[in-house]
């Protein structure tokens, strides 16, 4: 066990364009930091490992140690996580680690590490992040089955759990765009805007679902989102709606087919 990273950590100086090194205060990072089921209010916080809600101070902190020493932060927090099974997985990754370090293939500790030093101090820039991929959201995208039905029948076994998923969640579907007319047609419209004209309960209703989250989850919804180019995979991914393994599929439904079709190419 490691002490809260609520309390933990230190300012840093300004180093880079867009990278936040201002820590916030010790109350923000608390309500920001605690995990809480996504979806809910402040007061409801889960137990990572067990996905049961209890107390907040009844979360336990577990951290990482090298050669006897916690592991911190780019920003000098202490690497503190809400979950046991994460601290040995960020662990196995360090263990990993031979000569030189790989970054890239540490990609719970840079997810860590972005959730304790940059969401908690600044949300609002994952929010975006996440929420930039709606109007334009990969899975709303359908092949004409006029053109290609293999793929199109690919696409509905990949997304249409999905958008039952956020339908029941929001009380309306994403808008659709099919074939080369619907994508033309969600470039164009008369408000010059760019994107899909979705329903206002279903962007207001994503809006607040992703404001809800804690720093874990938010960093989580960024990552799929910016990954997937679809808030609606990352949003169903964190509710329950898709496992990992068919955020995945969703994800790569024309990657897969093309590989199918031509073969892996490398470089």
């Amino acid at each position: 066990h490691v002490e809260s990273p609520i309390s933990a950590g230190v300012d840093g100086t300004q180093s880079a364009t867009g990278v936040e090194t201002v820590l916030a205060t010790k109350q923000t990072k608390k309500d920001r930091l605690m995990p809480r089921k996504p979806g809910s209010t402040f007061g409801s916080v889960c137990d990572s490992d067990s996905a049961s809600t209890k107390n907040s101070n009844s979360v336990d902190w577990y951290g990482v140690t090298l050669d006897g020493r916690i592991v911190k932060t780019p920003l000098g927090q202490t690497l503190a996580v809400p979950s046991q099974i994460l601290a040995w997985a960020i662990a196995a990754e360090w263990d990993a680690q031979e000569d030189y370090l790989q970054p890239a293939q540490m990609p719970l500790m840079t997810l860590a590490c972005t959730a304790l030093d940059q969401t908690a101090s600044a949300p609002h820039v994952a929010q975006a992040n996440s929420l930039v991929y709606l109007p334009t959201d990969t899975i709303c995208y359908w092949t004409d089955p006029t053109e290609d039905r293999v793929l199109n029948r690919r696409q509905v076994e990949a997304w249409e759990g999905i958008h039952d998923h956020c339908e029941s969640m929001f009380g309306h579907r994403a808008a659709a765009a099919m074939g080369a007319e619907g994508l033309l047609m969600s470039r164009v419209r008369g408000n010059k805007s760019i994107g899909l004209p979705h329903p206002d309960t279903l962007t207001d209703g994503a809006e607040s679902f992703v404001k809800s989250l804690d720093a874990w989850h938010l960093t989580a919804l960024s990552s799929v989102s910016s990954e997937a180019k679809s808030l609606l995979v990352g949003m169903a991914l964190l509710s329950g709606g898709a496992s990992p393994k068919k955020a995945a599929e969703a994800a790569r439904v024309e990657e897969e087919f093309q590989i199918s079709i031509w073969g892996l190419v490398e470089g």
